[in-house]
């Protein structure tokens, strides 16, 4: 899934956060397991495949509510199905524009 994440956007400006940066931003903002409850939401608006949003979840340790949205419909829809992979199938990844 790396692989096509990494190289199927570029063309497109898209690229992949790495899980490493992705983990650092989840600990920045502040998720752990003592402030989390399932009232507490993360959004992204430009979710890509969605790694940010799972890593977040991964350090709330706990189900958090889960919004993103991406241009792409078909990277929203990897987004979404790496959502369910995960453990994760209350996420909800809109798509706001076309694919061409």
């Amino acid at each position: 899934m790396r692989n096509f994440a990494t190289e199927s956007g570029k063309s497109k400006g898209q690229f992949y956060t790495p899980a490493e940066v992705s983990r650092i931003m989840a600990k920045i903002i502040g998720i752990n397991s003592e402030n989390s409850t399932p009232n507490t939401t993360i959004y992204d608006p430009t979710c890509g495949s969605g790694s940010l949003l799972l890593k977040v979840a991964d350090e709330a340790e706990r189900k958090i509510t889960i919004y993103g949205q991406e241009k792409e419909s078909a990277t929203a829809g990897l987004a979404r199905m790496n959502m369910v992979l995960h453990d994760c199938p209350t996420a909800e990844i809109a798509c706001t524009g076309n694919s061409t």
